[in-house]
């Protein structure tokens, strides 16, 4: 049984210890009646305190696990065997799982999983999410808008839709997509659940396993997760104030021949950066002259703070090499599930058929929801909302880093959407700075998981759209607090007397 503490992880020795031998129990790697190592044994191969073992061993018996018996330690006793199962050998997953799944566990999943745990708990200021405030909807409209919805469809809001989604929502796609210049009729929308399930159909439709994409250096993990899963090589183009570096892109795509550019041109998950007009119209045309095409992720156009961004890439593309993705799940409600991709009309039907493979059709309810709230005006009327509040937030947050943050810090200041990147000053691991600020209350999100092959340690992202103005000027100071510790070597250890390699 091997098991490493990391050391710059949040989650206390305790809880790594418990979840560890909890998933070898529950694999069956550690089999009922099997020894677990005594406390003090297990104290000083881990180089923790004996009772830090003690309380990952009580959490375990407390979960019917293990339990301590007299003579011989702490023993395993669980999984409980549901009745009539006696003597029947628990299946051998790990080797029933295909290499699919081993993709999916990446290096960094289990620690984002963890900062999301730690970012729902109570008093905790979480500048780790990335989701709209849900506050800025009256919950009462809902209640409204479905009332509506049943006297107008009555059980069909409930039922089946077709594929491609219903007509009146991508009558409203079509509609809103060209106020941004893009000309698209309903026939070439298919209403998706999110964009994060067109990136994954998209993935699968255009690439094999062992294919080469092209994207941001950072990008969006949900990205870098869907190249993983299908096996593909993602090469990262740099960023900076103007988006992805452009001028890189041409001799990339003609040495490495990607089978698609992704790119999130308006501000940008998670950096926040928008690409330039003339960087758009260079990237259309390298697209167009290798015949490589774009997926444009676009779920945060309309939430500009001051001005309107650049027209989307796609509003440029008059020969169909860009497939645009959006979402209504970050300016109304991600829990509806609702986006689209527009596309031209043979990838729309390669989409559909793929999506009778992979669950039918989108959210009834929610697409009706949605034709809703746009028809009464509550969605136009939220969205502004969201500019005025989250713009707000935005320069509450710049304001907090130019009075705390120390010398050596950057951030680039977005125009809209909902991440700020900040690069702290050199020396300063943002791993190592989320546990030293994670003990006072604040979480935010490294960004070194976010590049293709691992970026720099001082780099992190920060969401302020859904803190009050106060918990972000107190956010932030927590968090150069740190940074100053930091930066004078007065930084806690991650986890004192705990050796870098421990292994037990």
């Amino acid at each position: 049984m091997e098991f490493r503490i990391a050391r710059e992880s949040p989650v206390p020795a305790y809880v790594q210890i418990r979840n560890h031998l909890r998933a070898q129990i529950l694999r069956g790697d550690l089999a009922p009646g099997t020894r677990l190592p005594p406390e003090r044994e297990m104290a000083r191969l881990l180089g923790v305190s004996r009772t830090t073992v003690v309380s990952a061993y009580d959490e375990l018996a407390a979960e019917g696990l293990v339990e301590a018996r007299v003579g011989r330690g702490t023993v395993v006793v669980g999984p409980p065997s549901p009745p009539g199962s006696e003597g029947v050998q628990p299946i051998a997953w790990p080797a029933h799982l295909s290499s699919l799944a081993q993709r999916l566990q990446g290096p960094t999943d289990a620690e984002l999983l963890t900062l999301l745990e730690l970012s729902a708990r109570p008093g905790v200021i979480s500048f780790a999410g990335g989701l709209p405030d849900p506050d800025l909807i009256p919950s009462h409209r809902y209640a409204e808008a479905w009332e509506a919805v049943l006297k107008e469809v009555g059980t069909a809001a409930a039922a089946s839709s077709p594929v491609q989604g219903i007509a009146p929502l991508r009558d409203l796609i079509a509609e809103r997509l060209a106020q941004r210049g893009i000309a698209a009729t309903p026939e070439h929308i298919t209403v998706i659940s999110g964009s994060q399930q067109g990136l994954d159909l998209l993935t699968r439709l255009l690439t094999e396993p062992g294919d080469t994409v092209l994207c941001e250096a950072p990008t969006y993990f949900g990205a870098l997760q869907a190249f993983r899963v299908q096996g593909l090589r993602a090469i990262g183009v740099p960023m900076d104030r103007d988006g992805m570096d452009v001028g890189r892109v041409e001799a990339l795509v003609a040495r490495y021949r990607p089978r698609f550019i992704y790119t999130i041109p308006t501000y940008q998950n998670p950096t926040g950066a928008t690409l330039s007009l003339e960087r758009r119209e260079r990237l259309l045309a390298i697209a167009q002259k290798y015949q490589v095409p774009i997926v444009e992720d676009d779920p945060l156009g309309d939430l500009w703070f001051q001005e309107p961004p650049p027209p989307p890439i796609k509003a440029l593309d008059e020969r169909g090499h860009v497939i645009y993705l959006g979402t209504f799940s970050k300016s109304l409600a991600p829990g509806l599930r609702v986006g689209w991709l527009a596309a031209p009309r043979p990838v729309v039907d390669m989409v559909l058929l793929l999506r009778r493979v992979a669950d039918l059709q989108s959210n009834t309810a929610g697409q009706y929801l949605v034709v809703e709230f746009a028809r009464r005006g509550w969605l136009d009327e939220g969205i502004a909302l969201a500019r005025a509040t989250y713009g707000a937030r935005c320069r509450a947050m710049d304001e907090a880093l130019r009075q705390h943050m120390p010398r050596g810090a950057e951030w680039l200041l977005p125009g809209g959407g909902l991440y700020l990147w900040l690069r702290l000053p050199e020396g300063v691991d943002a791993h190592r700075l989320l546990q030293e600020a994670g003990r006072e209350g604040v979480v935010f999100l490294p960004g070194r998981v976010l590049y293709p092959d691992m970026g720099p340690r001082n780099v992190c992202r920060l969401s302020y759209t859904a803190l009050r103005e106060e918990d972000i000027a107190r956010g932030v100071a927590i968090l150069a607090r740190g940074v100053r510790r930091f930066l004078q070597g007065k930084a806690l250890a991650p986890q004192p007397g705990i050796p870098r390699d421990a292994v037990v």
